[in-house]
Formats: C-alpha cells, sequence, structure tokens
C-alpha cells in the first residue's frame, strides 16, 4: 500500500499542540497561584480571568494532542491496521480535503477514526450512535472521551471532500463511502445495523478485503481518482 502523508501540515500541528499546551499549563498555574494568594476582591476576579481561558485551552490541547501529539497517531493507527494491501491501494493522510482517504479495488473510502472506548451501538430510533460504560464522566468531560455526532462528522466530511474536488476542478464522479474506525482496546463494537460501517481497527483490512472480492474498481478507475488528487509531499 501506497501512503501519502501531508508530512508538513502533521509537523506543524505536532509543534502547535505542544505550544498550546504548554500556555494552557502556564496560565492554569498562573491563575491558580494568584487565586490562592490574593489578598483583595479584584487580584480574584482577575485570577478568575486567567482560569477562564486556560481551561478552553486545555480541551483545545488534550484535542489536537490525541490527534497530532498522541504516538501512535491516528494516521498511524489507520496504516497499521492496513499494512499488507497491495500497491493498487492508496492511503491519503491529510492530503487530499479530508484527513484520511482509502483508494483502491476495494472503492473510495473516507475513515474516521475514533479513540472512544466502552459499547459503542447505533440507537435507530434516534438516528445516532451511543456509548456506553467507558471511562468515568469526568474523564469524558476533561478527557474528551465522549462519543461525539459521528452523522454529523460525516456529513462534514462529505462537504470536505466536495469543497476539495471543486477546487482542484476535479472530474471525479465516484461518491465516497465512509467507514468509523473505533482503536481503543476497550472499545466494543456493536453497531451492525449502523448506517456506516464501523469496527474496530483490528478489522478494517479484512473489511477492505471483502469489498474489494464483491464489486472491484477496474485499475483504470483508481489510476483516474488517484490522477485527480494530490500527490504525496
Amino acid at each position: 500500500m501506497k501512503i501519502s502523508n501531508n508530512t508538513q501540515l502533521i509537523n506543524r500541528n505536532k509543534k502547535i499542540s505542544q505550544a498550546v499546551l504548554y500556555l494552557s499549563l502556564a496560565l492554569l498555574v498562573l491563575g491558580l497561584v494568584w487565586s490562592l494568594t490574593s489578598q483583595d476582591v479584584t487580584q480574584t476576579q482577575f485570577s478568575y480571568l486567567i482560569l477562564i481561558p486556560a481551561y478552553i485551552l486545555v480541551q483545545v490541547s488534550i484535542f489536537m494532542a490525541n490527534r497530532w501529539g498522541r504516538t501512535p497517531r491516528p494516521d498511524e493507527i489507520i496504516a497499521q491496521s492496513l499494512k499488507g494491501l497491495p500497491d493498487q491501494y492508496t492511503l491519503y493522510n491529510y492530503s487530499a480535503g479530508v484527513p484520511h482517504l482509502l483508494v483502491g479495488p476495494a472503492g473510495l473510502w473516507i475513515i474516521k477514526p475514533y479513540y472512544h472506548s466502552g459499547e459503542i451501538t447505533f440507537d435507530d430510533k434516534k438516528s445516532k450512535f451511543t456509548q456506553k460504560g467507558g471511562p468515568f464522566i469526568i474523564s469524558k468531560l476533561f478527557a474528551q472521551e465522549s462519543l461525539p455526532d459521528i452523522l454529523h462528522d460525516t456529513r462534514v466530511a462529505k462537504r470536505q471532500f466536495g469543497t476539495f474536488l471543486e477546487k482542484n476542478q476535479s472530474r471525479l464522479t465516484i461518491e465516497p463511502r465512509v467507514v468509523n474506525i473505533f482503536y481503543s482496546e476497550k472499545a466494543d463494537i456493536m453497531a451492525r445495523n449502523a448506517p456506516e460501517p464501523t469496527m474496530s481497527s483490528e478489522k478494517f483490512k479484512d473489511f477492505i478485503r471483502g469489498q474489494a472480492k464483491q464489486n472491484p474498481l477496474p485499475n483504470e478507475t483508481i489510476k483516474e481518482i488517484t490522477s485527480q488528487l494530490l500527490a504525496p509531499e
């Protein structure tokens, strides 16, 4: 399998995530020191004005660290889970309009990775993914481990890909499909009724191979698709 990584973007965001983390920690320490040592109302109020943006920056730093600072990163986990696929496949990481895109005999797939634990199901009545168990509520709140709106993420990803194709004046007519990958060892995926394929990262390669056997894309079509996407940087 070929891999197209936007290494410039990855390295830049990794540095930014580290800078945001250090800044948020510095502001937290400063705000706490001021609040504990304050002897007048004005200084106490000012310390809160520091703690509030510090808390926001902590949340931003956690989000960025999960995507860019954690090792292995989501793109590395996806690449590892697909290791062994033939060179007919190309995995685009941050280089084709969406964070992760796979092109090959199995078709055109937008990959959405999630690091969430617990039992992941799909509620047909509410038309949404749900999470049972997993981390305590404190971890869900402060470590951002509560499950996001996955179907909303899909709509955003498809719009991003459509914008990318339009910007690059692409003539691509194949509609991308979406797959959700959970890479936490503590995730139990029970969502076969979901409108999108949803599975653990360990099962992803077998899924792709199965899709390729059902209705494989011709090599000519694969070459046409890859020719209209950005080349590796």
